[in-house]
């Protein structure tokens, strides 16, 4: 692999990376509260559903005239959010308001994201979509064309804003008593209901704060990476599961989702820049769940503190056994 297809692939990787921050991160706000959101694939490509919607409403209002650069930012992120809200916020109406298992909740949710999603994409024209896409695609002027501008100035504001999330979100969760209060209801709910944190309240905020996050994962991915040549067909949710795996993998801390991601992303790209076959690009594929397997086990034996689920993580909680 020569020098200049080195960077290349490295700006790639940062690319993908940004879709995975995005999802990892929302999910791993969403578990600290004690919720586990299996939907987080569906709720990705509602996301990405919201971000082409908003896209096209923009273009559509411009009547064939010049895009602005922050509406083409903004009016896809804002859907984006809005949509994955919605799924985030029918996942906590099942499982707070109504009692319902986390995991069928979420396995419901997913298939519900994916298919309202794929016919309605299917029904979106694609005209002067591209144009749209290819305005998002960096955040800096072009000074040069050496190699840490194509790594590090040429992404799109996506990828800034998803490590700015990561960050934020990690030094929220540790460092704040609100960060505090989230941890003990997804640690143990009853005894954070009894110091007088409201628990119902926090977990469906953090699933819908999650939510939207990792919404913007499906947006980015749609009109970042793709450049708004969007398709019914793309496999949005394939990269919600792998975020899915990357919270445990970083081992809940978002701060840690920002290097895994970028793991996950280089292993995503590699296979197109190597000279090997199908099956071999399959191996590839793999290594992200292979590891997060691994990482699972070595947890458990350690048994590290630290490096351990939420106690109350999936477990649906009812007051009157308090």
């Amino acid at each position: 692999m020569t020098a200049t297809i080195f960077v290349g692939f490295l700006a790639k990787a940062i690319k993908f990376a940004t879709v995975f921050i995005f999802g990892s991160t929302g999910e791993t706000i969403t578990e600290k509260s004690g919720h586990l959101n299996m939907g987080i694939p569906g709720i990705m490509y509602l996301g990405a559903l919201g971000g082409i919607l908003g896209q096209r409403i923009y273009v559509d209002s411009t009547n064939g005239g010049p895009l602005n650069g922050f509406m083409v930012l903004f009016m896809p992120m804002l859907f984006a959010m809005l949509f994955a809200a919605i799924g985030g916020l029918l996942f906590s109406f099942f499982t707070v308001a109504l009692k319902c298992n986390h995991n069928v909740t979420g396995l419901t949710i997913t298939t519900f994201g994916v298919g309202i999603s794929c016919y309605f994409i299917g029904l979106i024209p694609s005209d002067r979509m591209s144009e749209a896409g290819l305005m998002v695609q960096s955040l800096f002027p072009v000074v040069s064309d050496d190699w840490f501008s194509t790594i590090f100035l040429q992404q799109s504001l996506f990828t800034y804003l998803a490590i700015i999330i990561a960050i934020v979100s990690a030094v929220f969760i540790s460092r704040t008593r609100i960060g505090l209060n989230l941890r003990a209801c997804g640690e143990n709910p009853a005894a954070a209901d009894a110091a007088g944190i409201n628990v119902d309240k926090y977990r469906y905020v953090a699933t819908l704060i999650g939510a939207a996050i990792a919404g913007l994962g499906g947006m980015a991915l749609e009109i970042d990476l793709f450049k708004g040549m969007f398709n019914a067909k793309d496999a949005v949710d394939s990269f919600g599961w792998l975020a899915l795996s990357l919270v445990i993998f970083s081992m809940w801390k978002p701060s840690v989702c920002i290097f895994a991601s970028l793991l996950f992303g280089a292993l995503q790209v590699l296979p197109n820049f190597l000279n090997i076959g199908s099956v071999e690009k399959q191996v590839f594929a793999m290594i992200p769940y292979i590891a997060t397997i691994l990482i699972l086990i070595l947890t458990s034996v350690f048994n590290k503190k630290n490096a351990q689920p939420p106690a109350g993580l999936g477990i649906t909680y009812f007051r009157e056994d308090r």
